[in-house]
């Protein structure tokens, strides 16, 4: 849907106005709704596109001119403009929902990110990352370095009381969210127990919520609370949590006293480290002999 030199040069300059904070994340698609509209049609033929695209984008970095000869993209010699900021690019990262994709991610040297729906220790994760961290060790990056990362994505709502957070987080509309999510992933097999569209999941009630926040699906509660949910991604091997407040109704107000009060009182538990995981990977890179 984007062809892959444009993708160079946007990545190039985010890469500059960030001052090399950006990390780069691709993924294959994911709703026929959105690759149709790009004339895309043939899902079973994306993932090759992507192997294509993402192979050859590092080397538009690197080389001065480029050019490429392939089965879904060519151009002739050119100098694909702006390099990068550092020596180095950005860490590399793909999007990804089964196993079979994990694997993939790690023998190309790229970080996994997903979406944590439901306790995750039920899911396919714990299994992924498994596959995921055993395949790494035989990695052949398809950039300069390997980005041993495995990312989950879920909700958080943290406050002083954790009654109060229990009650907000059933008054943002989760579940009206992940109903839209499994609507518009329609190449993903449909979820056991998800309504077809217009039907939704029901909003929970605060008490579901307490009973969810201890198995990791949802960081939510008090400070301590919080710490419990991500003790279990970390056991479970995760290595980044993101937190994604506007995928609810959640208001700005409520979001930023939850953000602070988690970064005050949980991220303190967890991130002991003063460079982020994936710029210590970066500044390796550069120090390793060419």
């Amino acid at each position: 849907m984007n062809h892959p030199a444009r993708v160079a040069e946007k990545v190039a300059m985010l890469d500059h106005l960030t001052e090399g904070r950006f990390e780069f994340g691709t993924g294959r698609g994911s709703s026929t709704t959105e690759m149709a509209g790009f004339g895309v049609t043939d899902w079973d033929s994306t993932r090759e596109m992507w192997q294509e695209a993402i192979r050859a984008i590092p080397a538009m970095w690197r080389e001065h001119p480029y050019s490429h000869e392939g089965r879904f993209f060519s151009m002739p010699e050119r100098d694909v403009l702006p390099k990068l900021y550092g020596d180095t690019h950005p860490p590399m990262w793909v999007a990804a929902g089964n196993p079979e994709t994990f694997e993939i991610a790690a023998r190309m040297g790229l970080g996994v990110l997903c979406f944590a729906f439901g306790p995750i220790a039920k899911s396919k994760i714990p299994a992924a990352i498994r596959v995921y961290k055993e395949a790494i060790k035989e990695a052949e990056p398809v950039g300069d370095y390997v980005n041993d990362n495995v990312l989950c994505v879920t909700n958080m709502v943290c406050a002083p009381e954790r009654d109060d957070a229990f009650d907000l987080a059933s008054r943002i509309g989760m579940n009206y969210y992940f109903s839209q999510v499994v609507r518009w992933l329609d190449t993903f097999p449909r979820p056991k127990g998800i309504p077809e569209w217009p039907e939704l999941l029901p909003e929970p009630t605060p008490e579901q919520v307490e009973q969810l926040s201890p198995t990791g699906a949802l960081v939510i509660g008090g400070p301590d609370d919080c710490a419990r949910s991500v003790e279990v991604y970390r056991d479970l091997g995760v290595d980044q949590l993101v937190f994604s407040p506007l995928t609810n109704q959640i208001s700005l107000a409520d979001a930023l006293s939850s953000f602070e009060l988690f970064g005050k009182e949980v991220l303190p538990r967890f991130d002991t480290d003063p460079v982020h995981r994936t710029t210590r990977m970066r500044q390796a890179a550069r120090k390793a002999p060419a």
